[in-house]
């Protein structure tokens, strides 16, 4: 993220406070996937059985129903890894930002050591 003046920050309890906000959206996704299931099974057979329209609409509605139940599932796993990764990253940028005021607070200028010390 950046901030008004092009530096850049980040923002690791806010990370992982949106991490658990996409697990939440999963799984309301999978609650809408089962729901819609559970309605288009209350339906039964929407278009009947046994002649050829219903054979010709199972074969082209059928598959429909399936291809969106399947993409739902995808997108319930797409959502759940990048809410995991969410956090994850958040967790990082914290143990980091630990590691450098760590780091900052041992560079004393009193004994020659300055930040970005070195030859040049």
């Amino acid at each position: 993220m950046t901030d008004g003046d092009g530096g850049l920050f980040a923002d690791p309890e806010g990370l992982a406070r949106d991490g658990w906000k996409i697990h939440d959206t999963a799984e309301y996704t999978y609650e809408l996937r089962q729901w819609l299931d559970n309605e288009l099974a209350s339906l039964g057979d929407i278009w009947g059985s046994g002649d050829e329209f219903a054979n010709d609409m199972d074969k082209s509605l059928g598959v429909l129903r399936t291809s969106i139940s399947e993409y739902i599932d995808f997108l319930v796993t797409a959502q759940k890894d990048l809410a995991d990764h969410t956090v994850q990253m958040g967790g990082n940028y914290g143990r980091a930002e630990g590691v450098n005021e760590d780091i900052a607070s041992g560079i004393d200028p009193a004994n020659g050591s300055r930040p970005g010390g070195g030859r040049r």
